[in-house]
């Protein structure tokens, strides 16, 4: 993947054509688009001008998905969201978009989604210790064997970690 990518690609049917049985369409590369209009622009072109259009399937490196009747304009939303966050965190945010509603609460994910993202970890556990480091910096210099155990349980009660380790406070 080169920098400055969000990977969106989303296969667009023309709708009127498509009730009639006719299947009018295909995929557009939002990568490939400079702006709004070009995108736009290229959706017209593929859907043969259609003034109404239908979502049939999306791909994107990071998971963001579309509904079927998705509005151009969100569509190129999610695709600028993407590009602003750095690359090595856009699978966080892809996740952190999807456990908040989806594109469908795209502007409340990019204005949280910086305060809940605090990183990549294998645990709770191990977020818990160095959240802890980080406020009490003499805790690092406490043998193993002396450190008491972490509350997960409490953690994760304001905290969520996914599947990939990527560790989110409750908002």
């Amino acid at each position: 993947m080169r920098a400055h990518e969000s990977t969106i690609t989303v296969h667009f049917w023309n709708l009127a054509a498509y009730t009639n049985g006719q299947l009018v369409g295909d995929w557009v590369d939002l990568d490939q688009c400079k702006d709004l209009d070009d995108f736009e622009a290229k959706v017209k072109a593929v859907t043969k001008g259609a003034e109404e259009l239908l979502v049939s399937a999306s791909e994107c490196d990071f998971g963001i998905t579309f509904s079927e009747y998705s509005d151009l304009g969100s569509i190129w939303e999610a695709h600028s969201a993407l590009l602003e966050i750095l690359e090595d965190e856009r699978d966080a945010f892809a996740e952190y978009l999807a456990y908040i509603g989806g594109v469908e609460s795209l502007d409340e994910c990019v204005r949280s989604w910086r305060d809940a993202y605090c990183g990549r970890f294998n645990s709770i556990e191990e977020y818990a210790w160095s959240f802890a480091e980080d406020c009490y910096p003499d805790l690092a210099n406490v043998p193993p064997g002396f450190r008491v155990e972490v509350d997960t349980a409490t953690w994760e009660s304001d905290h969520w970690i996914s599947a990939t380790g990527n560790v989110f406070r409750s908002i």
